[in-house]
């Protein structure tokens, strides 16, 4: 009997060897299908709606980029190789297209797509995603993955650098908002210098959009890094402490800008107070939980 149970054993695990990497396939199907779903449209209008078809294809990217990090942070967490591999068959897919919605912005615009800080920074992206993902298939990143005190570094660091960016969108969002009110015949900035010098009110929108495109991703690659780091520190990925809470609304709040700003009838002002809300969401994540909320992350002291 007890060999019986123990050739069952067997031969179930052999099976469940065998299903998995096909139920572990269907993963990037189903991003592959979204990413065709988001870009058809615009694939069908070619060669009009280049400079949507970028942008889309720019989105499709970062939708394949975050299902990738995903499951790279869970193959660190859980050392199942099939984790890894359905990462690869994300990201690499994601830097074709991110590729692709470079070039193509160029063609939209006329230009070599290196011309301003936004697409610079988009290409810095897809080299540093590109040798990241050459690293992993040559050397898996097991051994590069394991020490906690980097985990924490890359949170720490992926953190502040997306907070920078984020914060820069509340200027162009603020200087909007100036901008819109000086329309209106009843506000003291109207028909002043001061709003006269300012840019247009499409550059001021464009720019609060891509400063957020920019620093999203990143946001989230933090939080997501903080949630493992949280895990290898205190036993769990998510306790609900003040700071998580806060990283995660102000994470809503961008999610929710970024939607928004997809509505052309919710572009400019709504959106511009969508930032304005998201970049409040950063000051009390950085210094309101950090000095007057009690918590894992937090300065303050407790009754106690």
């Amino acid at each position: 009997m007890a060999r019986a149970t123990v050739a069952e054993n067997v031969q179930m695990a052999a099976v469940a060897r065998r299903r998995g990497p096909a139920l572990w396939r269907l993963v990037p199907l189903a991003f592959y299908i979204l990413t065709f779903t988001l870009v058809r449209g615009d694939l069908a209008r070619l060669p009009g709606g280049v400079a949507d078809l970028s942008l889309h294809l720019y989105f499709a990217a970062m939708g394949l980029y975050v299902g990738g990090m995903f499951f790279y942070f869970a193959f660190f967490a859980y050392r199942t190789e099939a984790l890894r591999w359905v990462a690869i068959a994300l990201v690499a897919p994601g830097a074709a297209i991110h590729l692709a919605a470079i070039i193509f912005r160029g063609f939209a615009d006329g230009h070599y797509p290196l011309a301003n800080m936004y697409e610079y920074s988009s290409m810095l992206a897809l080299v540093a995603v590109t040798v990241f993902l050459l690293m992993t298939i040559r050397w898996p990143v097991a051994s590069l993955g394991g020490g906690a005190a980097l985990l924490l570094k890359i949170h720490v660091t992926s953190m502040m650098a997306s907070s920078g960016i984020l914060v820069s969108s509340f200027v162009f969002a603020a200087l909007y908002l100036v901008k819109d009110r000086s329309a209106s015949a009843k506000s003291w900035l109207n028909g002043s210098a001061i709003a006269a010098r300012l840019p247009s009110l499409e550059t001021l929108d464009r720019l609060t959009f891509r400063a957020i495109l920019l620093g999203f991703p990143i946001w989230t690659f933090g939080t997501m890094a903080g949630a493992i780091w949280g895990e290898h520190a205190w036993g769990r990925w998510w306790g609900w402490d003040p700071k998580e809470t806060w990283a995660a609304i102000t994470w809503i709040v961008y999610a929710i800008y970024l939607h928004s700003h997809s509505l052309r009838a919710w572009r400019g002002r709504r959106t511009a107070l969508i930032a304005t809300a998201g970049f409040l969401s950063i000051m009390v994540t950085l210094y309101a939980v950090n000095l007057w909320i009690v918590g894992l992350h937090s300065y303050a002291k407790g009754a106690g």
